[in-house]
């Protein structure tokens, strides 16, 4: 089964403070979507609101065509995973007793794993390199090994639809391609649709299929990465000067960022 999500005229937010202002997006069953805009333009909580953290303040909220309310909390879960951009995990779980709670939407929690828990089980830990940290406690790892592990739970637990939060914030850039690019093989492979948040807007460009541009709780810009990572709307929504060019390889928008001395120094040259 592939699913996709949508929201229709949301409106959302914490208390009285409405963050996300009647906004209106579909992600595309199967594709890879990401979620752009400046820090504090409301794109974690539209992700809380659709893996049912928050609830909305109006408009309608689809899962497979669905409300997300008329799922069971147990039917949700084996449907959505959510990676938000921060876990804080108290209790000394082992690597692999953390791991193994990806399959509780299958089974009663702490149930042994079963045959073909195990296979799955081996080949995710094969696939993120966590062997080596299967009996260390997850407080012990660093922020990128933590990070390996909580996508790799994800993984686990077979989700037809993936909402990820910043997910590969704590990683040097070449685990930041290996991520990605097990994200895209698992897109492809099982068919799962991805909706993630990314603050690299090149990374955004290279693995999206689609992406969504948000400011101040609004969509500003929604469609194919050459559509909408345009030099225009990039600095209208951040602020800034960028260059964009095509990407030498893959020929989707590449942005350049602009210091501000050498914007200057540009506008003094051209004046003279």
């Amino acid at each position: 089964m592939v699913v996709g999500a949508e929201c229709r005229n949301l409106s959302a937010g914490y208390g009285k403070k409405r963050v996300l202002k009647e906004i209106s997006f579909y992600a595309n069953p199967g594709e890879f979507t990401g979620i752009v805009g400046p820090n504090g333009c409301g794109k974690t909580t539209l992700l809380r609101v659709f893996t049912r953290l928050v609830q909305p303040f109006s408009g309608e909220v689809l899962v497979g065509e669905l409300p997300i309310s008329s799922y069971s909390s147990s039917e949700f879960a084996r449907i959505v995973s959510y990676l938000p951009s921060h876990i804080e995990i108290t209790y000394p779980y082992t690597t692999a007793e953390f791991l193994a709670m990806g399959r509780y939407p299958f089974h009663q929690l702490f149930r042994a794993l079963d045959s073909s828990d195990e296979a799955l089980f081996e080949r995710v830990v094969e696939i993120f390199a966590l062997a080596p940290y299967l009996t260390r406690r997850v407080q012990d790892l660093s922020e990128g090994e933590r990070q390996r592990l909580f996508l790799a739970q994800c993984m686990l637990q077979e989700p037809k639809i993936l909402f990820l939060d910043e997910p590969t914030s704590h990683l040097d850039i070449g685990r930041q391609y290996r991520t990605l690019d097990l994200l895209k093989e698992f897109q492809k492979k099982e068919g799962c649709t991805i909706i993630a948040i990314l603050h690299d807007l090149n990374l955004a460009s290279l693995y999206c299929d689609r992406i969504i541009m948000m400011k101040e709780g609004s969509v500003i810009s929604a469609g194919t990465p050459s559509e909408v990572l345009t030099y225009e709307k990039i600095e209208s929504v951040y602020e800034s000067t960028v260059l964009v060019y095509p990407h030498p390889v893959s020929h989707k928008p590449y942005v350049f960022g602009v210091p501000e001395a050498w914007h200057r120094e540009c506008s003094t040259e051209e004046a003279l």
